[in-house]
């Protein structure tokens, strides 16, 4: 597979500031003819599981051979590595901090590159702005047609989210909270796959109960609690047009009761 030129973009730098315009500059100075794609700079700051979520949830609705450049990095300049993924149909190109965990378990990988080769990165590396010194310049020669193994050294490990485990106990699932999103929605631990018969459960959290899944927000009155499963495949705890964490004052860790799970 050839890389195309499409670049996406996934941080949490913001919108003020001079970081996503010293990462597009390094882009289009080695390959004028990129496009890039913003999907957001509005990660919260150094939230990591965060961006793996979102970035599942858009990549594969991209052109083949689209890079995508995903950078939330806590670590930075310390032990972690930068890594470039190749799949059967995309690259992914950032630090290898967790931020591609479900890329991994979605997508059939075929090459993956720790970032050690420094011709192809910025002169002199910071080490506190490895966006633009080694990842943005390694996506720019990438979609130039540099082969994957010609960036560093390859490799079989790679860090991944150990996410906790929902629970199965007699007919109900135990889950938790594990991210609350920007509108305030409540992100679960419970995958799609794991609620067989969705029109027979009923959802509790916070002494509330939810007594089916809806398919979307409005299939419920405004300002009321709800449960479906979202565009990242989990299940969500939300309130039409508005927020299920101040509704149900919640947090990470939280439990979450699926009930009648068996159907």
């Amino acid at each position: 597979m050839q890389p195309n030129k499409i670049v996406t973009l996934t941080t949490d730098f913001g919108q003020a500031g001079n970081y996503t315009g010293a990462v597009k500059g390094v882009l289009l100075g080695i390959n004028p003819q990129i496009t890039i794609v913003d999907i957001t700079h509005e990660i919260s700051p150094f939230n990591v599981l965060e961006a793996a979520l979102l970035l599942n949830s858009f990549y594969q609705f991209f052109p083949r051979g689209t890079i995508h450049l995903a950078v939330v990095d806590p670590g930075v300049g310390g032990k972690r590595k930068g890594i470039l993924i190749r799949t059967d149909d995309y690259f992914f190109v950032g630090p290898d901090n967790g931020i591609f965990s479900f890329i991994y378990d979605q997508e059939k990988v075929r090459e993956m590159v720790n970032l050690t080769n420094s011709k192809y990165f910025l002169c002199r590396p910071s080490s506190t702005f490895h966006a633009r010194d080694i990842f943005a310049p390694v996506s720019a020669y990438l979609s130039l047609g540099v082969k994957p193994g010609v960036f560093g050294s390859p490799t079989h490990d790679c860090y991944k989210f150990k996410l906790p485990e929902p629970v199965y106990r007699n007919d109900y699932l135990m889950g938790e909270i594990i991210l609350i999103d920007r509108f305030g929605n409540l992100i679960t631990n419970i995958s799609s796959d794991l609620i067989p018969d969705e029109s027979q459960v009923q959802v509790r959290v916070k002494n509330k109960t939810i007594n089916h899944l809806s398919q979307y927000y409005e299939e419920e009155k405004k300002g009321r609690l709800l449960a479906l499963i979202g565009s990242n495949n989990f299940l969500e705890i939300a309130v039409n047009q508005g927020s299920a964490q101040k509704f149900l004052k919640a947090k990470t860790g939280d439990e979450v009761k699926i009930e009648n799970i068996k159907g």
